[in-house]
């Protein structure tokens, strides 16, 4: 009997297939059944698939009837032999060692299941990796590696949105079913409420296990049918409500809440309203509405900003619409604005961490090399290599670079940054401060002129 099944529903992936794969073969922990459930792919994936079920035995290549990312991880799940079950998707990667450390401390603890941290990522044209890492989803961190009752703990449904960050005793999972829905959005939403609903033991580790991709255009992120699957997914949970109590229930909406608002984002960033979906629109902002008449989402659980985001949903589509739209455009237009001054000048980016190192994706899709340097005030960094720039001192790198522009790109200190370079002599139109833009962005940003 496998320690670990590894479940994974393909569907057209032959760009990505081969890396997710082999991260998946190349685990340390080698006592592992992978299940690949294929959909009927057409691209090439399929060839690439049976290619390596030839060269390792533990890979067992099933097809699927349907077309359901939600069916197709049932299927794995009903089929599975280990221990415990892992769930990957065939666009992203994981980290080597990821199962080894799930598997033992799902062991050590008896755990129904254990979950790591995962990083967001980016393929740059350099051949490099953009990646930004995600937080944990417990609010105190201090509970990092040690057991939680989930079932205590409705807030974990607010903060716990992915169900491939970790492994599940099979035992547990067995009687529970993801949404078997056509396409593969939001069908993980009801299994995770079961799943977390129901723990009496979880552990949630420091330690990255998962990378989770962000470029790949075939992502349900812009699926015009996104509401559509939001309807029928919150009307399967639904079911599962019963006996939960109040608190169960709000977090129910905030979430439902939350994943309509998000979606209203993605269309935003589409840069078009569709027409198509008001009747599910509508459908969400009822079912919001009965939950804000019946005191399941109130100003105090939402806080300023979801308030605000509730109250102008329930005033029309048009209404949130355009207040996401505007916030997106506006972003868009900043950075256009810094890209068309620029030019093709020479480019050093002011600070390395997150917003830095996005920036410096958002280049590299435009016009690969312009970004010449990072710099940074932490000189633990200096002379080290970050997205295959090196980072400099800011005395280096004016030195260096005399007829770069600088895009300084931080949270916080961007004004005393830029005040540094001043008295450094940097002209001052040479100077730019970014603000940071929603990942998905990049499907729109990759010719900015």
């Amino acid at each position: 009997m496998p320690k670990v099944t590894v479940v994974m529903p393909a569907l057209n992936v032959v760009k990505y297939i081969r890396p997710c794969i082999e991260s998946v073969i190349a685990q340390s922990i080698k006592d592992l059944e992978i299940l690949v459930i294929d959909a009927g792919s057409d691209d090439g994936t399929l060839e690439i698939l049976q290619e390596y079920a030839l060269q390792d035995e533990r890979i067992q290549l099933i097809h699927s009837d349907k077309k359901s990312y939600g069916y197709q991880v049932n299927l794995g799940i009903s089929l599975a032999t280990g221990d415990y079950i892992g769930i990957v998707e065939t666009d992203d990667i994981i980290f080597e060692d990821a199962y080894e450390a799930l598997y033992e401390t799902a062991v050590k603890t008896d755990a129904e299941y254990v979950k790591g941290k995962f990083e967001k990522f980016i393929d740059l044209p350099n051949g490099i990796k953009w990646s930004t890492p995600m937080g944990t989803p417990l609010k105190n961190e201090e509970m990092l590696g040690k057991v939680v009752v989930p079932q205590h703990m409705p807030e974990l449904f607010l903060r716990d949105f992915y169900l491939w960050t970790g492994i599940y005793k099979k035992d547990f999972i067995r009687d529970m079913k993801l949404n078997e829905s056509s396409g593969a959005a939001y069908q993980d939403v009801g299994f995770l409420f079961q799943v977390i609903s129901s723990a009496k033991r979880a552990v949630y580790l420091n330690k990255k296990v998962y990378m989770y991709r962000q470029d790949n255009g075939n992502c349900s992120s812009f699926n015009r049918k996104g509401f559509q699957y939001l309807v029928g997914e919150y009307e399967y949970v639904e079911q599962f409500l019963n006996g939960k109590g109040k608190q169960w229930a709000c977090v129910f909406y905030q979430r439902m809440l939350d994943q309509t608002v998000a979606r209203f984002k993605n269309m935003a960033i589409s840069g078009e309203f569709w027409e198509e979906t008001k009747a599910d629109i509508n459908i969400l902002r009822e079912r919001l509405r009965y939950a804000y008449q019946h005191n399941y989402l109130s100003e105090e659980q939402l806080g300023e900003r979801r308030g605000n985001e509730l109250k102008l949903l329930l005033e029309g589509d048009v209404t949130i619409y355009s207040y996401c739209g505007n916030d997106i455009e506006q972003k868009i237009k900043e950075t256009q604005v810094i890209s068309k001054i620029i030019g093709k000048r020479q480019i050093i980016v002011f600070g390395s961490g997150r917003y830095g190192k996005f920036f410096h994706a958002l280049m590299e899709n435009r016009n690969s090399g312009q970004v010449v340097a990072f710099c940074d005030n932490n000189s633990a960094l200096w002379n080290t290599m970050v997205q295959g720039c090196t980072v400099l001192a800011a005395e280096e790198a004016v030195q260096r670079f005399p007829e770069a522009v600088y895009v300084v790109a931080m949270l916080n200190n961007a004004d005393g940054v830029k005040e540094q370079l001043l008295d450094l002599n940097v002209a001052e139109e040479n100077i730019f401060i970014y603000k940071e833009v929603p990942n998905l962005l990049l499907f729109r940003m990759k010719n900015i002129s």
